[in-house]
């Protein structure tokens, strides 16, 4: 056996090559070690000793001494600061409400509470304020439906109260809100009329929902720069009752035709202080190079995974009973991230150990675990403004996130962007055929994972992942669920990829790749919501099959109660065609939580027709 094949054997490949095991032998003794590494290092970086890895803990410090030393072990040299193995950056790693948190209208005889009655948003400014209180209905300004909520209104210095969301027949093409229904959107529109502070109240509840105040994000600490704050409909109710205006819900029912409806409430003054504490940390990624010996040294591939993950906190999870959703309290649980991202982080230091045991590669390569990544990308980000070799030189990013959940025989993973380099399909096509592993390419390149920031600078990248599950960001995402036999095959793939992207005499070109359509931001200004589901995890990747997959189903929710299955390919939606993802979130945009709606499926090669009846979202 050649160099070559030693060195696309892996470093396990390598040990048995050396103990003179024949190829046959040497496939499953191979395959066997490197699945008993991959997992020890996920049951370490997945055990409760660490504590969720949340950031700014003592456990995601443990997982970066943890790292940085199987990194020494490889004989990597350190590329972060100093000579260290460490990328630090200050980080305001959480924002926390405290009891100097008040908000009060003047006349208002009833004693209200913090986190009952009102409640500070985390991107509340800390500024205090006090003056007249003025409805704004939405607090939105659209041209295309010639909406204005704002008119000649004079907001200098006022408290703007405003609806949640939008009108509901503004439903993006994708089926959720528009942009306009964002906080950031509305808030933003207060502020940049001069007001002192916003005030926002849910809409009228449909059936199955409470009117809850929303939960304090406190891995958030970004600040819009006015001070914001939720109140419950009751209470905003009792302020437009003493001003003597229409009900919220004649309000909200006058805005559905078009009709103005903003107004100063008379006589009623608000005064209020968020009393947010920021808390700062030093956080870090953990970075290693090991140099290249050929012509483009000075260049390099970078492979990443982020280690972080949730830490302790409430689980965040739809549930349903008969088709419905259904509240429940539970308690701060450890989230374990097994597969979000131990997995991803277990093939980075397997692939340091693979590098390290083989021949020397023409460009370098950079090994980056980064920090950050649940609570916005900030470590990718970082490391992209502040390169271990310059992005310029930068010949491609591979990335690993969630690698460790291979369903069992199907040798599958999914590729996204790996058409944003010129060659780059070909030579995954490569690789995984030597494998004989099956690869699923989307020409999105996605913007959900630390490749990110990468494709934003104009370098090739990719992220692998063997795909979604019912475990995703659940305190069940732990390390005995783990595909550790198909994790470290997806760990091969990238580096045997990564290897042949490092010995190209010319470097990929960026390719840029832009979504058809995708979908809107909520009204939270983060991930996408709706106002109707049907309870189960769609598939992201374009695989040349007819319809959309269906990862699985949640337990008695509206497609589990219909009869639908994980596995299932939704082919069409009522009178409309569903070819992937974006179809289906657009078929039900105009739905209400009770409608039926049906559902064709194939199933086996056999169409299925099903009701499936829409669960509120939330």
């Amino acid at each position: 056996m050649d160099m070559k094949c030693v060195r696309n054997a892996g470093w396990a490949g390598r040990a048995c090559v050396a103990l003179g095991l024949i190829p046959a032998v040497l496939n499953a003794a191979c395959a066997s070690t490197g699945a008993a590494r991959f997992q020890a290092h996920v049951d370490y970086l997945a055990s409760d000793e660490l504590e969720g890895r949340g950031v700014g803990t003592p456990g995601i410090a443990r997982a970066a001494e943890y790292i940085a030393a199987e990194f020494a072990k490889s004989g990597l040299e350190p590329a972060g600061d100093g000579d260290t193995w460490f990328q630090a950056f200050p980080f305001a790693v959480r924002r926390e409400y405290t009891s100097e948190a008040r908000l009060a209208f003047a006349g208002d005889k009833e004693g209200r509470t913090l986190a009952k009655d009102y409640i500070p948003f985390h991107f509340s400014s800390n500024d205090p304020f006090d003056g007249p209180v003025v409805f704004c209905g939405y607090g939105i300004i659209n041209a295309d439906k010639d909406h204005d909520d704002f008119g000649d209104l004079d907001l200098e210095g006022k408290v703007v109260l405003m609806l949640r969301g939008e009108p509901d027949s503004w439903s993006a093409e994708a089926g959720g809100p528009t942009h306009h229904a964002s906080f950031r959107s509305k808030v933003y529109n207060a502020k940049d009329r001069g007001a002192a502070a916003v005030l926002i109240v849910n809409q009228a509840p449909v059936e199955g929902e409470e009117d809850r105040l929303a939960e304090f994000v406190e891995e958030s600490s970004e600040a819009y720069g006015i001070p914001a704050f939720h109140v419950t409909r009751a209470f905003a109710a009792s302020r437009l009752a003493a001003a003597q205006c229409p009900a919220l819900e004649e309000l909200e029912t006058k805005l559905t035709t078009g009709a103005f409806v903003s107004q100063p409430l008379a006589h009623q003054t608000a005064s209020g202080f968020a009393g947010l504490e920021t808390i700062e940390a030093p956080v870090s990624n953990v970075v290693a190079i090991l140099r290249g010996r050929g012509p483009q040294a000075d260049e390099c591939i970078v492979i990443g995974a982020h280690y972080d993950h949730l830490g302790v906190r409430k689980p965040r999870t739809r549930r349903f009973k008969a088709g419905k959703l259904v509240s429940e309290e539970t308690p701060p649980q450890v989230h374990n991230g097994a597969d979000d991202n131990a997995s991803g982080v277990a093939g980075l230091i397997e692939i340091a150990r693979m590098f390290s045991e083989g021949p020397p590669t023409n460009r370098s390569v950079v090994f980056a675990a980064f920090t950050a990544e649940e609570s916005g990308l900030h470590g990718s980000k970082y490391f992209v403004e502040h390169p271990v070799c310059r992005l310029d030189h930068t010949a491609a990013m591979l990335n690993m996130d969630m690698i460790g959940r291979m369903k069992p025989g199907a040798n599958r993973v999914l590729v996204f962007g790996a058409e944003s380099g010129t060659g780059v399909e070909e030579v995954v096509m490569q690789a995984a055929r030597q494998l004989g592993m099956t690869y699923e390419v989307t020409g999105d390149s996605g913007g959900r994972s630390d490749h990110a920031p990468f494709v934003q600078s104009s370098v090739p990248s990719m992220h692998f992942m063997t795909g979604l599950h019912r475990d995703y960001h659940q305190p069940s995402d732990d390390s005995e669920k783990i595909n550790a036999r198909g994790g470290a095959a997806v760990a091969r793939l990238v580096h045997d990829v990564a290897v042949e992207l490092a010995d190209q005499s010319e470097r990929p070109e960026f390719v840029a790749l832009k979504r058809t359509r995708a979908p809107a931001g909520d009204s939270s200004g983060g991930t996408p919501s709706y106002r109707v589901v049907m309870g189960l995890a769609p598939g992201y990747a374009d695989d040349g099959k007819p319809g959309m997959a269906v990862e699985y189903v949640t337990d008695e929710g509206p497609a589990f109660m219909a009869g639908m299955r994980g596995g299932d390919r939704i082919i069409r939606i009522d009178d409309r065609d569903v070819a992937n993802i974006y179809d289906y979130m657009a078929a039900t945009r105009g739905n209400n939580p009770g409608d039926t709606v049906t559902v064709v499926v194939l199933r086996d090669g056999e169409e299925l027709t099903l009701q499936v009846t829409l669960a509120a979202a939330r």
